[in-house]
């Protein structure tokens, strides 16, 4: 996996040179550009990072973010790919509260 920042790893060859090497490329959020926000390089794995939005490493994330981002990952899941998702908006604690209602509403364990 990688949470790759500068703007050249969000490419078609990037996402290619990742698929070749089985490396996985985070979604992350906020997404330092717009391909950022998806997950890509290696399909057998999709990985999403949540650092807070609106105020990074602060903020939770809302009923209708945590159901799309479920949906997300219930879908990828039936693929038989792996999925991962890391919050890290763990500077009031809402980290706990956003991973356990993302857990509550794709049933994954």
């Amino acid at each position: 996996m990688c949470e790759p920042r500068h703007a050249s790893w969000f490419t078609p060859g990037a996402d290619a040179l990742l698929s070749e090497f089985q490396v996985a490329r985070v979604a992350a959020d906020p997404a330092p550009v717009a391909r950022a926000a998806e997950p890509s390089g290696w399909p057998g794995l999709v990985y999403y990072r949540l650092h807070g939005s609106p105020e990074m490493y602060y903020s939770a994330y809302g009923p209708e973010h945590l159901d799309s981002l479920a949906g997300q990952m219930i879908q990828a899941a039936a693929g038989a790919r792996a999925v991962w998702c890391i919050f890290d908006n763990t500077a009031r604690g809402e980290a706990t509260h956003d991973a356990l209602g993302l857990l509550q509403r794709t049933g994954m364990r």
